[in-house]
């Protein structure tokens, strides 16, 4: 109980921190995973960098995904605990991870069957497509984890433990740290397996985590320890966490879809600008990926004063929520634009023509990184409040006009209209969030 009183009393900026560090903390050691892969890649090449790039599509649709069952579950449980109806929430639980299961399977069957279509897709040379055959084909098979840690760390969140999770995902970080330089170039006796060991040592780790996941979760509290016995689907649960997710997945897996669309815009002026903007993406998820991890702790924090009907917190919740995540994207532009030269440099050393065009990227998508922090804030307030679908339109209408907006600057800016698109269409999406915010609490409250 003493959990659920931090976020139904006592100073919100001091609750909200204290949540959101571990959180943020803990998404920032997923995006870690995909960087030390990049930077180890950038070691075998240009083309291997271009291969994981996009590979690493696959690994975002797939967070995407997932989103279904973790936001869904994390609305309805935080809901619930902050009603004290803990059976409820051990219910929701269970099915979460149902749901997780499910998808996670069908998404694996689907990336084996589909992975040399969807390679030869963005018509980039043999080498790279030869490398992201060998890298999906091991990731592929191991994502299955990438599923179900997600919506294991959000069991703790709902409940206003981030910091177990974030433990836990530290250990696969570190376990990750080892495995990828050592089986990426070998040693001793031990051959090196190039690309094919960096898809390996992200596979394993994950798998790691979700054993310690399932161990801690059998050592917690009732609630938690509960929902890994006798699973049942509830159908009204099932669907309420289907409906409350979906709307959220959709946002992520349009991002990634389009993402695609734009790589094989990207595809057309050689694999050095696939590259540059896999590595610029990675970069840049700093933002999004740890505002993503605060706003499980903002929409927890929403979610239980707004089921506790605690309406005034709710409303300081969400200034102190914006202002929060404010900073965090301001402060992120200025280490992007500042050090974007080095940071480029780390990854790719020794081609100067992919160096060139990463940093140019940095220097084009740093003005948006307070707006998708901004976007991002508000998309958890609306979460907290069972709104889901208001930020899913806003990001789809927005995401979409990416591609006609690339196909007119193109012409007349080459790779870098494609980048310009993406920086304004991030724009509008944190400037039209908060204003339809701001109108939703007017309205409501």
């Amino acid at each position: 109980m003493n959990k659920t009183k931090n976020l139904l009393e006592g100073n919100i900026w001091q609750a909200l921190i204290r949540l959101s560090l571990p959180l943020a903390a803990t998404a920032f050691i997923q995006m870690t995973y995909n960087l030390v892969d990049m930077i180890w890649i950038g070691r075998i090449g240009t083309d291997a960098v271009a291969a994981v790039g996009i590979c690493g599509i696959i690994n975002w649709i797939a967070t995407a995904l997932t989103l279904i069952p973790r936001s869904g579950m994390g609305i309805l449980s935080s809901q619930a605990y902050g009603k004290g109806d803990y059976k409820r929430t051990t219910d929701i639980f269970k099915n979460g991870y149902i749901i997780a299961v499910m998808v996670g399977l069908i998404y694996t069957a689907v990336i084996l069957i589909f992975k040399k279509f969807y390679i030869g897709f963005f018509g980039l040379n043999d080498q790279v497509s030869s490398l992201a055959n060998d890298y999906l084909s091991i990731l592929g098979v191991g994502i299955i984890f990438t599923f179900l840690n997600p919506v294991f760390s959000q069991t703790f969140n709902s409940l206003g433990d981030s910091t177990t999770p974030f433990k836990i995902n530290a250990i696969g970080l570190f376990f990750n740290l080892f495995l990828d330089p050592l089986l990426i170039f070998g040693l001793g006796p031990l051959p090196a397996f190039g690309i094919k060991g960096a898809a390996f040592a992200t596979a394993t780790s994950q798998f790691l985590v979700s054993l310690i996941f399932i161990y801690a979760m059998k050592k917690k509290d009732a609630i938690i320890s509960q929902s890994l016995n006798n699973f049942k689907i509830n159908k009204s649960i099932f669907e309420g966490i289907i409906s409350l997710g979906v709307p959220a997945s959709i946002i992520s897996s349009l991002h990634a879809i389009i993402s695609i669309v734009l790589n094989k815009f990207m595809s057309a002026y050689g694999a050095e600008p696939v590259a540059a903007y896999s590595i610029g993406n990675q970069l840049e998820s700093i933002t999004w990926m740890t505002v993503d991890g605060i706003q499980v702790a903002i929409s927890a924090l929403i979610a239980q004063n707004f089921g506790a009907g605690n309406i005034e917190r709710v409303k300081d919740g969400k200034k102190v929520s914006l202002r929060l995540v404010t900073i965090l994207g301001v402060t992120t532009f200025f280490i992007l634009y500042a050090f974007r030269r080095s940071l480029i440099r780390a990854f790719v050393p020794n081609d100067q023509k992919t160096m060139i065009l990463g940093v140019k990227y940095l220097e084009i998508l740093a003005f948006s990184q307070p707006f998708v922090s901004l976007e991002i804030g508000s998309a958890g307030v609306f979460n907290g409040l069972s709104d889901t679908r208001t930020p899913a339109i806003v990001s789809t209408v927005l995401n979409l006009a990416r591609i006609p907006m690339s196909i007119l600057l193109m012409p007349f800016m080459g790779v870098y209209g494609i980048w310009l698109a993406i920086s304004l269409s991030s724009l509008g999406k944190g400037l039209v969030n908060f204003g339809l915010l701001q109108v939703k609490f007017k309205k409501v409250f």
